[in-house]
């Protein structure tokens, strides 16, 4: 379990480096500029996501026991509907067609307010991870993936799609949520007791973002290449 969480950290921290890289050596869009910032607020999610533990592990940061910062759940929550957000306005400002977009404006909209609503109206969002951002985003995400993928195939972009940065983030993006969805899904046996689907459920999410950040990373490897050959 310690050596996937030290993957899955580094597997981030490599995929925010290489793409910061990329677009410090290049005259790259803000699209990818914005994508990159994205990159580095989830590592430093994740670092805060860890607060919890220090509390537990260091004596100095006992007071911090009885405040909201003991759980990471409200962390974890707002990020989920903020990547959600992200990742379908990323997909959508690559998309030629005004349906797609128009689509995508309102799926957006739908989404954030119906997931805002969820948490005002459950007690979520200081106690568990909301499964209703992941599990509706996920469908939003489908269908942004979809639209990139069918404009692609009616293009001349299909020709190198290989180097394309935007092919990579939708295969990562997607393979994540699909991944992560069913977990989420089954989130009621996610508790002390049932150790096992607790192991499983971690070692399956972790190998999730390895893959998704690897994706990220090799993205901006091949179009780094690409770059050099003009």
């Amino acid at each position: 379990m310690k050596t996937l969480n030290i993957l899955f950290q580094t597997a981030e921290l490599l995929a925010a480096l290489v793409g910061t890289f990329y677009i410090m050596k290049y005259r790259v869009d803000k699209l990818t500029r914005y994508f990159v910032y994205f990159l580095w607020l989830n590592f430093l999610v994740e670092v805060v996501g860890k607060l919890p533990t220090f509390i537990d592990t260091y004596d100095e940061l006992s007071f911090l026991k009885e405040t909201f910062l003991i759980k990471n759940a409200w962390l974890y929550n707002i990020h989920s509907i903020v990547s959600i957000v992200f990742y379908t306005w990323y997909f959508k400002e690559n998309l030629l067609s005004k349906k797609f977009r128009l689509t995508l404006d309102i799926l957006i909209i739908l989404f954030f307010t119906t997931s805002v609503l969820n948490l005002l109206i459950t007690d979520d969002f200081f106690k568990v991870h909301s499964s209703f951002p992941m599990v509706t985003g996920t469908l939003i995400i489908l269908i942004s993936v979809f639209f990139y993928f069918f404009e692609m195939l009616k293009s001349e972009k299909i020709l190198e799609f290989n180097k394309d940065l935007v092919f990579y983030v939708a295969i990562g993006t997607m393979v994540l949520h699909l991944v992560v969805a069913p977990l989420f899904i089954y989130s009621a046996y996610y508790s002390k007791e049932n150790v096992d689907f607790v192991k499983i459920r971690v070692i399956i999410l972790y190998c999730a973002i390895i893959f998704t950040y690897t994706c990220y990373t090799i993205g901006f490897i091949v179009c780094s290449r690409k770059n050099r050959s003009y």
